[in-house]
């Protein structure tokens, strides 16, 4: 199982190895570096203490260990000088262990070279290149001239052995130094690990409060660090939408169960009259079609909330396809021609044929018949239900007009949600279920459109918003 706390400490400790390494390692190579120059100062100042004992006799150049009163300074402990041909002119009593790099008198300089011995000693070499003044009738002594016509090769070595030694000891300092760095890094981690995450505790245990009979809980934005409070509130919204859903969900519930109950009751209380004494045949038929009726509303209701349950599931998508707003309007003013004309209302449209959507025409159907059928339904009678649909750039629009007594507004907000009725008795009368709108705006969301309605004394109007495909 993954742990951010792990994970914090982890990275943490990385970043801060590769910072303590980085530091160890700038630190040995500039103290190495800055050893090496001091060793190679040494040497070069060694070259030239070994090259004033140089002298010139008969117009050559020899070697002249002797001192005079003093006058010249000592001799480096480690040292050679050869001539352009390779021939040695003077170099420090007793062997050496390691062999001398190759060096002609043409060699830039100063140079310095790092050689390592037979037994494995390592030494430093400081290489240095001389030109002095043959001309024997100067009786010059020690004369050195960058113009000179020959060319020596002085040389000087020291032990690194003290050196490394120092390296050693620094890197052993380094190394414990970085230890210790890294442990109470390792422990501050720790502990600031724990108190970043602490807030995140602090929100689990106010989530574990929250319960589907108790979705008020909220937290306090303020109480948190500010990095936290795009979480927070997106946390509370997601409490307000639970906290919605669940009370939607209850509300739907009780609603069905009043919608079914009611008929469910009517009509147990009707075959239980049938059955207190025999009836006549015509009793029975009368009683038949009071049940007919009620089972067809029950079950008006039980496929409503089919459809809206494999809407909500997203298993009843629309299936798209060319469609004629003209034909399926026809088809609705046909099947509900009769009702509409036993109530004295009148019913047009202004469609053109020839106007096409990319729509499921059974869905747009049934959108439209729902529609239509409440603008009859709760129309004034002798009053007129209307249709028209129009092209407007990119989109359709079809709008249901009724000339009815209109919604009040401050019911129009919730027109479409399930089980809502304006006015329960008088739906009660003209068989609504209370479905009809939920399920209208469902198919054409479905759609990706929208529906709204727009209600005045004189009527309404739903007005259907249909993009393209």
């Amino acid at each position: 199982m993954r742990s951010l706390r792990l994970r914090l400490i982890v990275g943490s400790l990385l970043v801060l190895a590769a910072v303590i390494l980085s530091f160890d390692v700038f630190t040995y190579a500039a103290k190495r570096r800055a050893l090496l120059e001091a060793l190679d100062g040494r040497l070069f100042a060694a070259t030239q203490a070994a090259s004033r004992h140089l002298e010139i006799e008969s117009g050559k150049p020899v070697f002249d260990p002797a001192e005079e009163n003093g006058a010249r300074p000592p001799l480096p402990p480690v040292f050679r000088i050869i001539d352009e041909k390779g021939g040695t002119l003077g170099q420090s009593p007793g062997p050496v262990s390691f062999s001398w790099p190759a060096s002609t008198a043409g060699d830039p300089n100063p140079r310095g070279t790092t050689i390592r011995s037979g037994r494995g000693e390592t030494w430093r070499v400081a290489t240095w290149t001389e030109r002095l003044e043959t001309d024997a009738g100067t009786a010059e002594k020690n004369a050195v001239h960058s113009d000179a016509s020959v060319g020596l090769v002085i040389q000087c070595a020291e032990s690194l052995s003290a050196t490394a030694r120092e390296l050693r000891e620094l890197a052993s300092l380094l190394a414990l130094v970085s230890l210790a760095a890294f442990l109470i890094a390792g422990g501050g981690s720790f502990w600031l690990a724990g108190r970043a995450l602490r807030p995140i505790l602090r929100i689990n245990a106010a989530l574990e409060e929250v319960s589907e009979t108790r979705l008020d809980r909220r937290l306090d934005a303020s109480s948190f660090d500010v990095e936290l409070h795009p979480l927070i509130t997106r946390l509370n919204a997601a409490l307000d939408r639970l906290d919605k859903g669940f009370q939607r969900e209850r509300q739907f519930t009780a609603d069905a169960s009043h919608e079914l109950r009611t008929p469910l009751a009517a009509l147990l209380n009707s075959i239980e009259v049938l059955l207190r004494r025999p009836r006549t045949e015509a009793e029975l038929v009368e009683a038949h079609r009071d049940n007919e009726k009620t089972a067809r509303s029950m079950q008006a209701v039980v496929e409503g909330l089919l459809l809206l349950a494999r809407m909500d599931a997203g298993k009843a998508g629309p299936a798209k396809e060319s469609v004629a707003p003209a034909d399926l309007i026809e088809d609705i003013f046909a099947s509900i021609g009769r009702e509409a004309g036993a109530a004295g209302i009148r019913l047009a449209h202004s469609v053109d044929p020839s106007l096409r959507v990319q729509a499921d025409p059974h869905q747009l159907r049934l959108a439209l018949l729902n529609l239509i059928d409440n603008a009859v339904r709760y129309n004034r009678p002798g009053g007129l239900v209307s249709v028209e649909a129009r092209r407007t750039g990119e989109r359709t629009i079809i709008e249901v007009r009724d000339t009815g007594l209109g919604i009040p507004p401050d019911h129009l907000p919730r027109i479409f949600e399930r089980f809502y009725r304006v006015d329960p008795s008088r739906a009660e009368a003209t068989g609504g279920c209370g479905l009809g709108l939920s399920i209208v705006r469902k198919i054409i969301e479905g759609h990706g459109g929208r529906v709204s309605v727009f209600s005045g004394p004189d009527g309404s109007i739903f007005t259907i918003v249909l993009p393209d495909a």
